[in-house]
């Protein structure tokens, strides 16, 4: 496969030039592709996301969708092509209730309109707007509890990149250690080992396949998906036959994801294209050269590097089987039924 730069614009999405729409040509998997996890917010933007996601074989999305009125839009215009997962409406975080007592009636919502899966989001950096966002908070047990006779599975969002833990939460006395948000949420999959658990962004921990394995191992329930792409690139990367490994002995428990987000401030295909260029170097090739996407986590951690820094990008390339299990029998043996688009 070609790299070779033509003379689009750079932007932080494409520090390599790169013409996306020629290059989803040249991936060689050419069956249904399931993206577990984005983010789309508005019509205007999911045209642009839609288009993207066409020349990349995108079979069907799942969407974190922030305002009820865009998820019944969406739903309204691209049919079965768009699933959702419940989520507060973070665009009002600041009203304490949106986390709280709304959350829960939004479950209600959510499971009105036929969604299926509820995630817990529980970054760290969620302390900032309320003690409660730990994933072991009595609320959260409720709002689990609600989901759960609702027949909703769970998605959660536990730990963050370690390089965030070495710069942003360097206070753990404030947010914590990242083990300790692991510890937290193996007491709440403890209690809920017959809810099918999906751990977003490799369950959180890409740096520590090893103990990945272990939750893997524990709670047969729980499976992740690859999403946050530049944090899987980054991390990844580093270690490509690992990834590959801890693929080929886990069938059926990594389901690919991209965490794309749209919005109407940022329509832009070489964003979205970006991701999963990016993602499907990752999985099909072996290319060894730098990221197309700008990583700020990279001067963030050693300041001497440029603001513009991109990853190391190293292929693992998975075998046709493989790709198959990540990109289509995995998310059809979680979802189910629900991965239907007619």
């Amino acid at each position: 496969m070609s790299q070779t730069p033509t003379d689009v614009k750079r932007n932080p999405a494409n520090m390599l030039g790169l013409d996306y729409a020629a290059q989803a040509a040249t991936f060689r998997y050419a069956g249904p592709i399931y993206d577990v996890h984005t983010h789309i917010g508005t019509l205007d933007s999911a045209e642009v996301y839609f288009h993207a996601a066409d020349d990349y074989g995108i079979t069907k999305t799942w969407s974190m969708t922030n305002r009820m009125e865009q998820v019944d839009a969406l739903a309204e215009r691209w049919g079965k092509r768009i699933a959702f997962i419940a989520v507060p409406n973070y665009e009002e975080r600041d009203n304490p209730e949106t986390f709280t007592s709304h959350w829960l009636k939004r479950i209600e919502a959510f499971a009105e309109r036929g969604c299926m899966i509820c995630k817990f989001w529980a970054a760290p950096r969620g302390l900032d707007l309320a003690e409660h966002f730990w994933i072991d908070s009595p609320i959260r047990f409720e709002a689990m509890d609600l989901a759960k006779s609702l027949g909703m599975k769970f998605m959660s969002h536990v730990g963050d990149p370690d390089t965030w833990f070495a710069t942003k939460y360097s206070d753990s006395s404030r947010y914590g250690t990242k083990r300790e948000h692991f510890d937290r949420l193996r007491r709440v999959m403890d209690r809920y080992g017959d809810v099918p658990w999906l751990g977003a962004h490799m369950g959180g921990s890409p740096e520590d396949l090893e103990y990945l394995q272990v939750l893997i191992d524990t709670y047969p329930n729980y499976v992740v998906d690859t999403s946050a792409t530049k944090w899987m690139v980054r991390e990844l990367s580093k270690r490509p036959d690992a990834f590959r490994d801890f693929c080929r002995r886990n069938p059926g428990r990594v389901l690919f994801g991209s965490d794309i987000v749209t919005t109407d401030a940022n329509i832009d295909y070489d964003l979205y294209a970006s991701r999963y260029w990016s993602l499907k170097t990752l999985l099909e090739t072996n290319y060894d050269g730098p990221s197309p996407i700008v990583d700020p986590d990279l001067s963030m951690v050693d300041p001497s590097l440029p603001e513009d820094s991109t990853a190391l990008l190293r292929g693992a390339g998975f075998d046709d089987e493989l790709l198959r299990q990540v990109y289509q029998d995995a998310p059809r043996g979680f979802f189910g039924d629900e991965t239907a688009v007619r």
